[in-house]
């Protein structure tokens, strides 16, 4: 290890918190948005709002922050990008700081996902242009609206990028893992429609459609279906009144895989399902399948993931390669030809009123990035 340099911890954790504080539920990302530019502004940068927010209905577009090489040089920026939204219940967070570890007072998400992303991209811009040494040119982008479906991303406007490759920092688990797989995700919607009757006079009049997707789905498998693959029914909505024989039940739920190929043979059991016990039970089905996102795997000799390995090595880290079940907004910018790696940023029960993450490893992944941005140069004090 060469040397390890990094924000000041109370300076990173003081930023982390105020951060939390600040409600950003999707959708609902001005705030944060405000207080993003006054950051930047404060360490002499411009910030960059798309249209996004207009697009969505949103208070906020995407930011673009550009943060000059500090010198000459022909290298491309490297692109990091964290979320600003968070789940719900994610308004009025308490931020609980422990020895070792932020939690929430429990009432709450913590909001680590994705703020300790925000948070770390900040503190390490924060450190660099302070540091006044020589580093590669950077474009900080923070995109709204991830949770519900990678919004902000879908309609990031691409002319405010100039980099080819970079870091998502929002990847569950251990620092040091460099997440170079994550699957497609299709959803599925059924409409299974039935014919209503008074369910205590003559139901034999009805067609009872909560029965028809109900046997359906008894009949589909769940869950984790291989290593690669999962199927969920996550929502179902139906029927009015206990004395009706319900004639319209509507079923939501997804498919994912690492596989193309396993993606559409199961998509097709599933379907086929629902329309082979319609048709036994006299009901109509309607289907809807929409792509959420779309697989990427990252060849580990890439540019992206040999530059990131380097520079967790000087960190004294030990990187290791990961997949996941997970999409993220690199779904969508690998999709468009950038080519961008997951990073694990500690993130311990995400979306859940548990949700901790660890000092240590927020300060290690903001330290990851500085020492990424130095990796064309040497630090003060070292010969070359």
């Amino acid at each position: 290890m060469t040397g390890v340099i990094g924000p000041e911890p109370g300076r990173l954790f003081s930023i982390f918190q105020e951060l939390l504080r600040i409600d950003s539920e999707p959708g609902k990302e001005g705030e944060l948005r405000d207080y993003v530019k006054g950051f930047c502004s404060g360490i002499g940068l411009v910030t960059c709002e798309d249209l996004a927010g207009e697009v969505t209905g949103g208070e906020s577009g995407n930011l673009v922050i550009r943060v000059p090489s500090g010198a000459p040089s022909t290298e491309p920026p490297i692109i990091l990008n964290a979320h600003m939204d968070t789940v719900a219940p994610g308004e009025g967070v308490v931020p609980v700081e422990e020895d070792d570890r932020f939690t929430s007072a429990g009432d709450t998400v913590l909001g680590a996902d994705d703020k300790a992303g925000v948070a770390a991209i900040l503190a390490a811009v924060e450190c660099i242009m302070g540091a006044g040494m020589r580093h590669r040119a950077l474009e900080v982008l923070f995109t709204v609206q991830e949770e519900p479906g990678l919004i902000g991303a879908k309609n990031l406007d691409r002319s405010l990028l100039e980099g080819r490759w970079g870091l998502v920092l929002d990847g569950s688990g251990g620092v040091g893992g460099i997440v170079v797989e994550a699957p497609s995700r299709d959803r599925v919607k059924f409409t299974v429609r039935g014919r209503s009757a008074h369910a205590g006079v003559e139901p034999e009049k009805g067609t009872n459609a909560i029965a028809c997707a109900a046997e359906a789905i008894a009949g589909l498998s769940l869950g984790r279906l291989d290593e690669r693959t999962t199927a969920n029914i996550g929502i179902i909505n139906g029927g009015r009144a206990c004395n009706i024989v319900p004639d319209l039940v509507v079923v939501e739920g997804e498919l994912r895989s690492l596989s193309e190929e396993q993606l559409e043979e199961e998509r097709r059991v599933m379907v086929d399902r629902f329309r082979r016990v319609a048709a036994q039970r006299g009901c109509e089905v309607e289907v809807q399948v929409e792509r959420s996102f779309s697989r990427f795997k990252i060849d580990t000799s890439s540019v992206p993931v040999t530059t990131l390995c380097g520079a967790m090595e000087e960190c004294g880290l030990e990187p290791w390669f990961d997949r996941t079940g997970g999409g993220s907004d690199a779904n969508v910018f690998n999709s468009e030809g950038l080519e961008m790696v997951t990073l694990n940023v500690g993130l311990a029960n995400a979306h859940s009123k548990e949700e901790f993450i660890l000092k240590d490893d927020l300060l290690n992944v903001s330290r990851i990035l500085v020492r990424l941005a130095l990796m064309d140069a040497p630090l003060e004090g070292e010969g070359r």
